[in-house]
């Protein structure tokens, strides 16, 4: 019989008998493949009647699981292998404000509100923006080292042109012209005696190189006393040394002029004269010494003994200009 086999066989004239029928039924077996998908009731196979372990990933049907037929999971929580090595995934939990990152050796749920926030707090949240904390938060820096960065945009750079400059080097790019604003840093007095000095540049040194010929070169005041420069004199880029009576040296320094096109006013007054009245000096430079390390001047007699050179005891004054070059 098709798709069946029996243990009983039937012969031309045998008898049909009880026991011949009840060894065939008792005894049929299905062949092997003999029943078809057709032959299955539609609902009939029950999970009963399955194998334990006999449904394998190889038996399921590409893109046949749905969500629908995972197992429930927590609130906020995704699967995801979260150890170093190969292992099922478990449901990890991502709280609020928090993002998956991967670390060398597991997966956690990084915070990121205290420069970094969403852009809402529901579930129409799109995007991650910079938070109000990210400068705010922050302490206060009152004294900028030179050395301290900022990010600024690189129009001219390639890819991600966000870039980094020190402080002192965005504001020395900057410079102040009639239609930019920007900062001026202020000669130092070595840049406004020579802006030859090197590192003077006309884009950050607004002193040196155009307000050069109107700033005092060196100054000082000095007194007498007994043939010596009396103490408390006030000098600036200049020492001064008496070579004479009424007659002394200059010497720039610690920075000396760029030329001799200098010029030095200055005056001098005696204390008190024996009639009782001060006597007025004239300063006069002595040409021929002119040079860019210093000069030499004397101071004169106005008043009594005119033309007489005379130690100013009374303090004498001087200031030089001159041009940067």
């Amino acid at each position: 019989m098709a798709g069946l086999t029996t243990t009983q066989t039937f012969s031309d004239g045998d008898t049909v008998t009880a026991a011949k029928l009840n060894n065939i039924i008792a005894n049929t077996t299905i062949d092997d493949d003999a029943i078809t998908t057709a032959k299955i009731d539609d609902d009939a196979v029950t999970l009963a009647q399955m194998d334990d372990d006999s449904v394998d990933t190889g038996q399921l049907v590409d893109d046949a699981v749905q969500n629908s037929k995972l197992e429930n999971m927590a609130a906020s929580t995704v699967k995801a292998n979260a150890t170093s090595g190969s292992a099922n995934p478990t449901d990890v939990a991502v709280a609020a404000n928090k993002l998956l990152v991967g670390t060398s050796d597991s997966i956690n749920a990084v915070s990121f509100t205290t420069d970094l926030e969403l852009d809402a707090a529901d579930s129409a949240a799109a995007d991650i923006q910079v938070a109000d904390t990210l400068i705010s938060g922050k302490s206060t820096v009152t004294v900028v080292p030179a050395n301290d960065t900022v990010l600024v945009y690189d129009a001219d750079g390639s890819g991600n042109k966000l870039g980094k400059a020190t402080v002192t080097d965005m504001m020395q790019t900057l410079p102040a012209v009639t239609t930019t604003s920007g900062v001026v840093r202020l000669a130092t007095a070595e840049r406004s005696v020579d802006s030859t000095v090197a590192g003077t540049v006309d884009a950050d040194v607004l002193t040196a190189k155009l307000a050069g010929p109107m700033l005092a070169k060196a100054w000082g005041y000095l007194k007498t006393s007994g043939g010596s420069i009396a103490a408390g004199s006030i000098l600036q880029n200049c020492t001064v040394s008496r070579t004479d009576t009424g007659a002394f040296t200059v010497l720039f320094g610690p920075t000396d002029v760029p030329s001799v096109k200098y010029m030095v006013m200055g005056n001098g007054r005696e204390e008190l004269s024996s009639a009782g009245d001060p006597y007025g000096y004239g300063l006069h430079v002595v040409s021929s010494s002119l040079a860019t390390t210093g000069f030499n001047f004397v101071t004169v007699d106005t008043d009594g003994d005119q033309g007489t050179l005379r130690d100013p005891d009374g303090g004498v004054q001087f200031i030089v200009y001159g041009l940067t070059s």
